[in-house]
């Protein structure tokens, strides 16, 4: 069965589900949650990443192409705009502001910065880099000052800041596969290890560990997450459908580590043999203490679970009977119906939360984890203001970046496609 079967085949599935299994309601969702608010930014913001201040009271807005961060008041039922500031606004180039992290007291960000360079007389690119900057976040006229630089890989498009404040780790995804941003040949995904324990002043990249491509697929490093002890990371590896899980301690003031040096795990296809193409992943851990690692199979429609060592505990499938079926999703047989690419944990109520934003229905999906081996769909928000997306199309509200308050009260979400910020908190 070729690609284009297991996607026409999907969408066969999916119709068949949005006309008899979506007619009934799902029952016994402990949590539920509402939309509470979507803030309007304007398309060319370009809104992808959103972190929370730990008192909740804040939020972080990263805009890619306008290369902006913006400080967000959150309140009960409204976002209001505190701060903003772009960061390069002479800059009308390609280079963007492509991901951001808080450090664990919020006054500062690190945020990653893809460069490159073109040929003045024909246009073409000549060259692929990357950075990470140390941004100003409070509450002050300093907002948005940049306050450090370090150089790291090409294209870098996601970053991890350890909770003792000691690491940042980048994922530079090189992005050359499928048309993408860096056409330059020569250059190698990598994941970046950042010592800031001396302060941002004397920070400083102490290795690089290359992603030697497979004999299939380049190894581009997407997003990745810190365990708790700070020291295990796992890294998703878009392209060639893995996990990569590296000790920090093992890594630094050594020679020139590689994909070889790590442990790499391949993730498993969904029911129909779709490869999974992962994005987002977290840690968290259960009620009972035990710590995992989420990761959303952004092609395949899957969430999957896996413990520290790697092995996989849970493959769940999305199907059409968890999204109302009145929310958009894509039934074109060429793309996933709903794209979970983003993720946040939360605990409320005595269980464990997963919350992934589904990129095609314009909405967070939330599932309740009691025990790590089964996910339970608890609710579906919808975000955004206005929707063109219909139960046969995408949506173009793009819900992406996620985060979620410790206890679930607040969960903020980036849409990209509609330039906006939504708000959603518990159902009353």
């Amino acid at each position: 069965m070729t690609r284009m079967d297991l996607f026409m085949l999907t969408s066969l599935l999916a119709a068949h589900a949005c006309t008899n299994a979506d007619a009934t309601p799902a029952v016994g969702r402990p949590y539920r949650g509402f939309h509470a608010f979507t803030l309007q930014l304007g398309q060319s913001e370009n809104p992808e990443t959103v972190r929370l201040v730990p008192n909740g009271t804040l939020a972080v807005l990263g805009s890619s192409k306008a290369k902006r961060v913006t400080l967000v008041q959150v309140e009960k039922s409204a976002l209001t705009v505190l701060r903003t500031r772009a960061l390069f606004p002479d800059d009308s180039g390609e280079s963007e502001l492509t991901n951001l992290a808080l450090n664990p007291t919020g006054d500062w960000a690190v945020v990653t910065h893809s460069l490159e360079t073109r040929d003045p007389d024909t246009g073409a690119q000549t060259s692929c880099g990357g950075e990470i900057l140390f941004v100003n976040t409070t509450d002050s006229v300093s907002f948005g000052t940049i306050l450090g630089r370090v150089p790291v890989g090409p294209m870098p498009d996601a970053v991890a800041v350890s909770s003792d404040g000691h690491w940042v780790a980048v994922a530079n995804e090189r992005d050359s596969a499928w048309g993408g941003k860096c056409q330059v040949p020569g250059y190698s995904g990598s994941v970046s290890l950042v010592d800031i324990s001396q302060g941002l002043s004397a920070a400083i990249e102490r290795s690089r560990v290359t992603m030697l491509d497979d004999d299939t697929d380049g190894r581009e490093p997407e997003s990745l997450t810190f365990a708790a002890d700070n020291d295990l990371l796992a890294v998703t590896l878009q392209d060639s459908h893995e996990v990569a899980f590296m000790r920090i301690s093992a890594l630094v003031d050594g020679p020139a580590w590689d994909s070889d040096d790590v442990q790499l795990v391949r993730l498993p296809t969904n029911s129909l043999g779709m490869d999974p193409w992962p994005d987002g992943i977290v840690a968290f851990r259960t009620a009972s203490g035990a710590e995992y690692f989420a990761v959303a199979g952004e092609w395949n429609d899957t969430l999957m679970i896996l413990d520290l060592q790697g092995r996989l505990v849970t493959n769940h499938e999305i199907v059409a009977s968890e999204v109302p079926s009145d929310f958009p999703r894509d039934l074109s047989g060429e793309a996933p119906l709903f794209r979970p690419d983003s993720l946040a944990v939360f605990e409320a109520d005595g269980s464990s939360y997963l919350a992934a934003t589904l990129k095609h229905s314009g909405a967070i999906g939330i599932w309740e984890v009691k025990d790590p081996a089964t996910m339970t769909v608890a609710d579906v928000v919808k975000v955004g203001n206005i929707d063109a997306g219909t139960p046969t199309t995408p949506s173009t509200v793009g819900s992406e970046g996620l985060a979620a308050s410790a206890n679930g009260d607040t969960l903020v979400c980036a849409n990209e496609g509609e330039g906006s910020i939504s708000l959603v908190r518990p159902a009353p």
